[in-house]
C-alpha cells in the first residue's frame, strides 16, 4: 500500500508540474504578442468624423509604430514620392511629420469593398483640436506617355500610342474643433504654500508660473504665506464638454502684508497685443526679454569684434550672441514686431528677421525649423515661440545666434538699456481706468476659500 500511494502522489505531482509549465507558456507568449496599434473608431451609420461624412467608410484609429516613419506610412498606404514630397511640404507650417515619435495618432478612412481597399482621407493630429487631413481620391492627367507599339519594317514608319500618365494631388486642409471658452473664478486664503492650496483646489501647479509670468518678475507669487490671498480669473478650454487645459488668465489680484498686487490682462490697440498692466496702467513686461530662448540655454559665445572663427579658423567678427541649447528648444521674440524675413541661407541657416519698431531689429540664427505661422508679414508678441534650436548654416552644434540692430547697426544686447517698462498712451488710459476698475471690482467679489 505504501508503494502505490508513493506512486500515486508522483503522478499527481508530474502532471501538476506540466500544466504549470504549459501555463507559464501561455501568459509568456501573451506578453510577446504586440498590442494593436489601430481600432476602428466609428461604428454608427449616418455619421461624421472630422466634418467628413463616414456612413460608408471605414474609420480607423492608429498610431506611428516604434520602427516607423513618415515615409514608410506612406509606402503601406500605398501613397508615391510625389504626394509624400506634398504632404511634407504643404503640412510644415503645422507639423514636422519627419520629426514624428512612436505612439503619434492619425486616422485613415477607407472604402471597403469585398475584394480591396481604397483609401480617401488620411488625417494626422496635430493637437488636441487641430487635424490635417488629405483627401486622395481626386485624380489629374500629368501628361501623355509616348508607347512604341509597332514597327513597319518596309516603310521604316513606326506607329505610335500614347498612355494617359495620371497623378492623385493630395488636398490637404486643416481641421479645428470648436472650443468652448468658459470664464473660471478662483480666490483662497494661503494655508500653508501657494502649491498646495492649489493642489487641494484640484488646480494645476502650472498656474503658479502663468501669474509670475504676468508680474514679469515684479512679483513673486511663490513669496506668498500662511494668511495671504489670491485672487484670479481664467479661461478653462473644453471641447464638447471635455477638459482640454487651462487657458489664459484674465486678472490676478495678489495680496501680502496689506498690499495688494494686481495684473490685469488688457488689449494695447497700439501693439496690437494683449499685455499685463498694473492698476496705474504700466506694463510688467519690459521692452525685450534678457534670452532669446523660452527655458534653459547658456551664453557660449558673446558679441565680439575680433572673434576667432571656429570653423572658418581666421579672426572674424562675432556680431551676435549665442545661447546654447538642445535641439527643438522653442526660441522666442525678445519683443512685440513684425517678420520682415523668415528663409534659408547657406551661413545663417533657417532664420527669423523682426522689426520692432524704427529703432531696433532682432535676429534669430540656426533654427531647425520655424514655428507654426510663422511668415514674412506676420505680427508676433513678446515670448511668442517663433522657431526651434537648431544646427541649420555654419554652426558647430545646436545654439541659437541672437543678433540686435539698433538704428540699423548691429550691437551688444548685454550692454544695451532694454529693461524700459512702457505704459498705456493717454490716448487710451482712460478707457483703460474702466475696464481696470471693472475687473478689480469682479475680483474683490469673489469669497475666498
Amino acid at each position: 500500500m505504501p508503494k502505490q500511494r508513493l506512486v500515486y502522489l508522483f503522478i499527481f505531482f508530474f502532471f501538476y508540474a506540466c500544466s504549470q509549465k504549459q501555463e507559464q507558456k501561455s501568459i509568456a507568449q501573451n506578453k510577446q504578442q504586440p498590442s494593436s496599434i489601430e481600432k476602428p473608431c466609428i461604428d454608427s451609420s449616418n455619421s461624421t468624423f472630422l466634418d467628413i461624412v463616414v456612413d460608408s467608410f471605414l474609420v480607423k484609429e492608429k498610431e506611428v509604430g516604434r520602427r516607423d516613419n513618415i515615409q514608410k506610412i506612406f509606402k503601406t498606404l500605398k501613397l508615391d514620392k510625389q504626394q509624400y514630397q506634398q504632404f511634407i511640404e504643404e503640412t510644415k507650417e503645422y507639423i514636422d511629420l519627419n520629426s514624428i515619435k512612436p505612439k503619434h495618432k492619425y486616422f485613415t478612412i477607407t472604402k471597403e469593398t469585398d475584394s480591396s481597399s481604397e483609401l480617401h482621407y488620411l488625417a494626422f493630429k496635430v493637437s488636441e483640436f487641430e487635424y490635417i487631413i488629405a483627401n486622395c481620391t481626386d485624380t489629374t492627367l500629368v501628361q501623355y506617355n509616348q508607347v512604341e507599339t509597332n514597327i513597319n519594317q518596309k516603310k521604316k514608319k513606326k506607329n505610335k500610342k500614347y498612355k494617359p500618365i495620371y497623378y492623385h494631388p493630395l488636398h490637404i486642409t486643416l481641421y479645428e474643433k470648436a472650443i468652448d471658452t468658459t470664464e473660471i473664478y478662483f480666490a483662497a486664503v494661503i494655508q500653508k504654500s501657494i502649491a498646495k492650496t492649489l493642489k487641494e483646489n484640484k488646480l494645476d501647479n502650472k498656474i503658479i508660473d502663468h501669474i509670475n509670468k504676468a508680474f514679469g518678475g515684479k512679483f513673486n507669487v511663490n513669496k506668498l504665506r500662511k494668511g495671504d490671498t489670491l485672487q484670479f480669473m481664467y479661461n478653462q478650454l473644453s471641447i464638447n464638454g471635455r477638459f482640454l487645459e487651462n487657458g489664459q488668465l484674465k486678472a490676478i489680484c495678489c495680496k501680502t502684508k496689506n498690499k495688494k498686487f494686481y495684473a490685469i490682462d488688457y488689449f494695447i490697440k497700439d501693439d496690437s497685443s494683449y499685455q499685463y498692466t498694473d492698476e496705474k496702467g504700466n506694463y510688467y513686461k519690459t521692452s525685450f526679454l534678457k534670452s532669446p530662448l523660452q527655458k534653459g540655454g547658456n551664453i557660449v559665445s558673446r558679441f565680439n569684434l575680433k572673434r576667432f572663427h571656429p570653423i572658418l579658423q581666421v579672426e572674424k567678427a562675432h556680431l551676435g550672441t549665442d545661447f546654447a541649447a538642445p535641439t527643438g528648444t522653442p526660441i522666442v521674440a525678445t519683443s512685440s514686431g513684425v517678420v520682415i524675413a523668415c528663409e534659408f541661407k547657406q551661413n545663417n541657416g533657417n532664420y527669423v528677421k523682426i522689426r520692432h519698431d524704427k529703432t531696433y531689429e532682432t535676429q534669430y540664427l540656426h533654427m531647425s525649423r520655424f514655428a507654426r505661422g510663422i511668415r514674412n508679414g506676420v505680427r508676433v508678441q513678446q515670448g511668442q515661440v517663433i522657431g526651434y534650436v537648431g544646427s541649420t548654416g555654419l554652426a558647430t552644434g545646436p545654439h541659437v545666434c541672437y543678433r540686435f540692430w539698433k538704428h540699423g547697426a548691429q550691437v551688444d544686447p548685454l550692454k544695451e538699456k532694454l529693461n524700459v517698462l512702457k505704459r498705456v498712451s493717454k490716448e487710451i488710459i482712460n478707457d483703460y481706468l474702466i475696464y481696470f476698475i471693472e475687473k478689480k471690482s469682479l475680483l474683490d467679489r469673489i469669497p475666498l476659500i
